[in-house]
């Protein structure tokens, strides 16, 4: 009978701490998707300037190279631009996917995503140049939520795991 409440409090401690390394996660994850969004717009940016390729073809490129769910994005993106025009793709694709990025995070994204194709060649260059500035103080501000939370989170599920236990017993 002891040793199945010692198996049963090692796992309230061991769910309860992966619960807190899960949460904590997200922060890690919606800093590396903002950075990939950055990376992407800079791709986007140089394939515009130099390339004058289809943006439907650029889209696919920035897909394929990148790893995380923000290729998903630009995947969809491709794939709703079948039915209809590059800032519906764009708007459509940020709600549709699943990512970690926050309202604010998609709202900024979302708001470049309604001037492309819209303008001529420097106003998207300017547009995207805009967007990338936006981009990086949201990449500082999820560094710093980050900092906060990645420790607090962890913290919290071995702390609620150990109380768990201690009330148990």
């Amino acid at each position: 009978m002891e040793i199945i409440k010692l198996i049963i409090y090692i796992f309230i401690l061991i769910a309860s701490s992966s619960i807190g390394i899960i949460y904590s996660n997200k922060f890690k994850k919606r800093v590396d998707e903002l950075k990939d969004f950055k990376t992407a717009l800079n791709m986007l940016k140089t394939k515009i300037r130099f390339t004058y390729a289809p943006l439907k073809e650029i889209f696919e490129d920035i897909s394929n190279s990148l790893k995380s769910k923000t290729s998903n994005v630009f995947f969809n993106i491709c794939k709703n631009m079948k039915t209809c025009d590059v800032a519906e793709s764009w708007t459509r694709s940020l709600q549709e996917t699943e990512t970690n990025i926050t309202k604010e995070d998609k709202q900024i994204i979302s708001g470049f995503g309604k001037m492309l194709g819209k303008t001529d060649l420097d106003g998207q260059l300017n547009e995207i140049e805009l967007s990338l500035n936006f981009l990086e103080s949201q990449i500082e501000k999820a560094e710093e939520d980050k900092r906060k939370n990645v420790k607090l989170y962890k913290s919290l599920g071995v702390i609620v795991g150990v109380g768990l236990v201690i009330i148990l017993l």
